[in-house]
């Protein structure tokens, strides 16, 4: 794994776990090994690193959503692509304060989470005419919601969840278009 994608990921786990706002540039550079002049080499700045986390996990999902295969199929692989995008977001938009870069963090947040609605919605619109808003809405709310259970109650799998929940959101889909 090279240097730029280890970072990345130290950087999802310490932001999941700490926070935006507890985690130190300085001390994921030394968790890594890396020297402080080598961690800045790949991110200026903490929100440079917070904005490429974003946009690496809008890809990855935008791309498992946009490969062949039934509709169904495609959904729980945007669904669980989507997964390691949920908590950063989720955490950053709810998080309280505004020490440590913190609402910087959540507009940047905020701003990413449109930028999928959007991107769901327009997905949608192009299977189900006038309704791409409202199913973007609905599937976007049962993706985040299998996470959240799974992460902030217990006993919930989020991947069992989204495997039954993306099954029933399918068939309630008007027949004949999509694919279904």
């Amino acid at each position: 794994m090279d240097t730029r994608s280890r970072i990345l990921q130290a950087a999802r786990r310490a932001f999941a776990e700490r926070g935006y706002a507890a985690t130190r540039l300085d001390e994921l550079a030394a968790e890594l090994g890396l020297t402080k002049g080598a961690f800045y080499h790949h991110f200026p700045s903490k929100k440079a690193l917070l904005a490429a986390l974003l946009e690496e996990s809008r890809l990855r999902a935008q791309a498992a959503l946009e490969e062949e295969g039934p509709l169904e199929e495609r959904l729980l692989r945007y669904a669980l692509a989507y997964r390691e995008g949920v908590e950063p977001l989720a955490a950053l938009v709810t998080a309280h304060g505004g020490r440590g870069g913190e609402e910087e963090a959540r507009f940047l947040a905020q701003e990413a989470m449109r930028r999928e609605m959007a991107h769901l919605d327009a997905f949608f619109e192009a299977l189900y005419p006038g309704r791409g808003r409202s199913l973007a809405a609905l599937f976007s709310s049962l993706v985040h919601g299998a996470h959240m259970l799974e992460r902030h109650v217990g006993g919930y799998r989020a991947e069992e969840l989204l495997q039954d929940w993306v099954r029933v959101f399918v068939k309630g889909l008007p027949k004949g278009a999509g694919g279904v």
